[in-house]
């Protein structure tokens, strides 16, 4: 539904924008003042960034506070609590196999497996309102102001302005990186950081440059630090070659306004990482990412790795997800690459291009005169004419995607010359490789470089208002020149003037769009194909964490602490999971403990006596609360 609002919704803006090129005057000299706000270029950050908070809130209030529902979510949870409680990890429980879940250690200690830069912003929410939610909307408004200021010296202010305005409206307000608590903000704000350090400091060294820099990398490598690292090693490398090549590391300038400050950074950014890792595995070069890999998976993280020896798991749950939807991502992708990579282009492509954004992109190729705009006729022929299904069904038809989207990656390269637009596209290209060799891939794993493909959207915008027609072939056939002449510049003056008037009419596109979505889900509405990331949201309200949550919420109404025993059906969705508890566990109000039967239940009952202890059969219809019976074998799950 969604995808065919935006698809009505381009056909309109086009009619517009050519009827407009032929009906009104075209003086585009009335927009002059944009030009005066834009070069407020504090004031319009920092309004982009209020904006984008107010935008959260305001979707908060016609919809509901961001419900966790997937593992990632739980996870981060747990870190934000962790960290909102003044403690960078929590003992190891007692009876730990009760607790033991998905995307958590329970051993040597009680914490999140995930990289802290995510839970450091989820908890300052929760420190300050006790709503982890606000963390995710401050997230998202600093990523949308660090872009708008990347954008100001990569495209210059006005642009800054525009692509700020439309970060705004296509991801900082309603997506799942805005409404969720996957993450991806986070990312996207410290990759901004650093590109748009690194474009200030090509032209002269600052130190305050340099802070951001280093500040930026620093958040990369807290946040994504596999995917950060690859994006901020391409750029980085080109600006050292550059230093190098010009000796500018020869002039004291080079060390005092740009390695000591971002050393410095870097040094503590770094220390903090190291007593980080410490303090939740024991080692200083162990993230406790890597030791949860050690400890749970079989399959490794990326496709040409081998499978690890057999793992002894606490629970069945626990075994069949990591056997089970673990073991055949692992080996689907192993066995179906083409295809597999066919899917992570479509998902990548919905998610950061879209049927609007995707104008950007095509357009200026298009405009190109001789074989490149054949060729991409030609390609977006082939695009539409395999049918979507075959995408990931047939190898042929996905190897056919794959090359596809190769010839398309080297057309943009073609047209989008010079040296920043290339550097984006291989830092765009590299990102889509290295996703194509994990076993798992969502949007939000290219966070770091999310920034690069929006400068190229804005950098597509900007060669849509400023292009004018090609003349080397008209200008070499005089004979022809003066025949064509009047025509000609009829022609190319409307489209001229439509390209404007459809730059023009993109942000009150995006408006409407952003709009229509959010109608859409209000009214309980989900279009994965076309909105892939309402996955990550929760867009039905007989949705099992909703009933969790409200379960949750009765407990916590209850006198006295409670111990929920939860019980799985054999049939189990795994990705349905309820055990998830607080920071402190031994102290918390309500503690989710998986049902091992009776005999083992009553080691946790001796273990936290004087609660209020229930049963909880979580794949009944409707599920319910019971008093956990105090004599009778229990079925385990």
């Amino acid at each position: 539904m969604i995808d065919s609002f935006q698809w009505g919704i381009l056909v309109c803006a086009i009619l517009l924008s050519f009827a407009g090129s032929r009906w009104l005057a075209g003086d585009f000299r009335r927009i002059e003042w944009v030009r005066r706000v834009a070069a407020k270029r504090r004031v319009v950050a920092a309004a982009v960034g209020c904006a984008t908070f107010l935008g959260c809130l305001a979707v908060v209030g016609v919809l509901h506070e961001p419900v966790p529902c997937s593992h990632d979510e739980f996870s981060y949870l747990l870190m934000s609590n962790t960290f909102a409680s003044g403690h960078v990890a929590n003992p190891a429980p007692p009876l730990p196999e009760f607790f033991d879940t998905f995307h958590v250690l329970v051993r040597p200690v009680y914490i999140s497996k995930y990289y802290p830069a995510q839970g450091i912003f989820l908890a300052i929410g929760e420190k300050l309102t006790g709503h982890p939610a606000v963390g995710i909307w401050l997230g998202s408004a600093l990523a949308c102001v660090a872009t708008c200021w990347m954008l100001q010296a990569w495209v210059g202010l006005v642009w800054g302005l525009v692509g700020g305005l439309l970060l705004m409206l296509q991801w900082g307000v309603y997506s799942y990186w805005s409404q969720s608590y996957y993450g991806g903000m986070v990312a996207a704000f410290g990759g901004a950081l650093f590109f748009g350090a690194l474009r200030r400091l090509w032209d002269g060294f600052s130190w305050r440059n340099a802070i951001w820099m280093g500040t930026g990398l620093v958040i990369l490598v807290n946040s994504r630090p596999l995917e950060g690292l690859l994006a901020a090693g391409i750029g980085g490398t080109v600006f050292l070659v550059r230093v190098w090549r010009q000796r500018q590391w020869t002039n004291m300038a080079f060390w005092r306004q740009l390695a000591i400050p971002a050393g410095a950074v870097l040094l503590l950014g770094a220390a903090a990482t190291l007593a980080y890792n410490h303090a939740t595995t024991g080692s200083a070069f162990l993230p406790p990412y890597l030791e949860h890999e050690r400890q749970y998976q079989v399959t490794p993280p990326f496709i040409f790795l081998g499978e690890r020896p057999k793992i002894t798991y606490s629970s069945p749950v626990l075994q069949n997800y990591y056997e089970g939807p673990e073991r055949l991502a692992y080996e689907s992708s192993r066995q179906f690459f083409p295809c597999a990579l066919a899917q992570i282009l479509k998902d990548w492509w919905f998610f950061y291009c879209g049927i609007l954004f995707s104008l950007p992109l095509l357009i200026p190729v298009l405009l190109r005169r001789g074989w490149i705009c054949g060729l991409q006729i030609a390609l977006l022929a082939g695009f539409v004419l395999l049918p979507a299904g075959a995408y990931f069904d047939n190898m042929w038809a996905g190897s056919l995607v794959d090359l596809l989207v190769v010839v398309q990656v080297v057309l943009l390269w073609l047209v989008f010359d010079g040296v920043w637009p290339r550097l984006a596209i291989s830092i765009t290209a590299a990102m889509l490789l290295l996703g194509s060799v994990c076993k798992w891939w969502f949007p939000h794993y290219s966070a770091p470089a999310a920034c690069m493909v929006w400068y190229l959207q804005i950098e597509g915008l900007c060669r849509m208002w400023h292009w004018r027609p090609q003349t080397g072939v008209e200008d070499r056939a005089s004979r022809r020149r003066k025949r064509r002449e009047s025509v000609g510049r009829s022609g190319t003056q409307t489209l001229g003037l439509a390209l404007r008037y459809l730059v023009c009419l993109l942000p009150l596109a995006c408006l409407l769009t952003l709009g229509a979505r959010v109608a859409f889900r209000l009214h309980g509405g989900m279009d994965e194909e076309a909105v892939p990331e309402f996955r990550a949201l929760v867009t039905d309200q007989n949705e099992w964490s909703l009933k969790r949550a409200a379960l949750k919420r009765w407990l916590e109404g209850q006198s006295g602490p409670q111990l929920v025993f939860v019980r799985y059906a054999p049939a189990h969705n795994t990705l349905m999971e309820w055990v998830y508890n607080d920071a402190d566990l031994p102290h918390s109000k309500v503690v989710w403990a998986r049902d091992l039967g009776a005999e083992h239940n009553r080691l946790l009952l001796q273990q936290m006596p004087g609660r209020t202890v229930w049963s909880l059969e979580t794949d009944r219809r409707d599920p319910q609360l019971v008093p956990y019976p105090e004599s009778g074998a229990l079925v385990s799950n």
